[in-house]
């Protein structure tokens, strides 16, 4: 199974990306364009891991350590990875609860590495070394590239979007583009900070 960890975005924030990009998205069709339901906050991908191997890592998101507070966030700027060259991703960027991100991040890397040395399903899984840089991907260069002229077009959403789950996602890659099935969650508790 393919395999990974994000935080998941409330309806309201998916929906005002995607209005934001629609004139963007109607001029350039060709584009690989991420639908809304698909839009997440990646924290960790894993690749393949085998089934038997999903039940440990599973068990992971029942750790009642990363049962932290929602996490408020708000949408802040439109950029391009690579940084330099041409753009392959465009995304959405955060401005609020970055730093409460990367704590959770960090802490689920713990718990995997934990999992990881074990020799268990992760044992080839290693966590970005660059860290944690909180994007929302919307698009992909396909068949057509992907323009930096685009940034300038696109105005988000202004407003406080509460994230409340974390979920471990399979990905399955079929001809419409990938489909997300959820198996298991972490319900972040408490009032969101």
């Amino acid at each position: 199974m393919r395999l990974f960890a994000a935080f998941e975005l409330p309806s309201t924030a998916r929906s005002g990306i995607a209005d934001a990009f629609a004139r963007v998205r109607a001029l350039t069709p060709k584009v690989k364009w991420v639908s809304p339901e698909n839009m997440h906050l990646t924290l960790h991908f894993f690749g393949e891991v085998a089934d038997t191997g999903v039940s440990g890592l599973a068990a992971i998101f029942d750790d009642a350590s990363l049962r932290v507070p929602a996490i408020t966030i708000r949408l802040a700027g439109v950029g391009f990875f690579p940084g330099g060259g041409p753009p392959k991703v465009l995304w959405a960027g955060i401005s609020q609860g970055v730093d409460r991100m990367r704590a959770f991040w960090t802490r689920l890397a713990q718990g995997l590495e934990a999992v990881r040395a074990d020799g268990g399903p992760l044992r080839d899984w290693r966590p970005d070394p660059r860290g944690f840089s909180p994007h929302i991907t919307v698009a992909r260069a396909g068949a057509v590239p992907l323009s930096r002229q685009w940034a300038a077009e696109v105005r988000l959403p202004d407003g406080e979007f509460v994230v409340e789950h974390c979920v471990l996602f399979q990905s399955i890659l079929g001809p419409g583009g990938a489909r997300y099935v959820p198996l298991r969650t972490i319900h972040l508790g408490g009032e969101a900070a």
